[in-house]
């Protein structure tokens, strides 16, 4: 996880929309074609405004867990509400969402009105 991480907020699925549709408990996909789980939503930089992280949960309670997977190892499937990832389950980082701040009304007015990085 990124030594920023503690500027990150947490932005539940169901508020995540790509071009193919919303992604609200898309199932995540590794390379073998095995379901690790599905998407509970996405850490993400206010100021950045950039989503770093995907978090995925895995499992049933009371053994469910969420896991972190960069960005950059997954792409949208267009066909159907799914993440095709670059990782195998052994590769995923556990992460505990509750860990971050909610994305609230002040990280928008944050993100809308902060200079954009170069």
């Amino acid at each position: 996880m990124d030594a920023n991480a503690t500027n990150l907020r947490y932005l539940t699925a169901d508020h995540l929309r790509t071009a193919a549709g919303g992604l609200d408990g898309a199932t995540v996909v590794s390379p073998a074609h095995r379901t690790l789980g599905t998407l509970a939503g996405a850490l993400v930089d206010p100021i950045g405004r950039q989503v770093c992280y995907w978090v995925i949960e895995s499992g049933h309670w009371p053994l469910k867990r969420r896991y972190a997977l960069p960005l950059s190892t997954t792409r949208v499937d267009p066909n159907r509400p799914a993440l095709l990832v670059d990782v195998e389950a052994e590769d995923l980082q556990e992460v505990r969402a509750e860990r971050f701040a909610t994305f609230s009304d002040e990280d928008l007015i944050a993100a809308m009105f902060s200079p954009r990085a170069a």
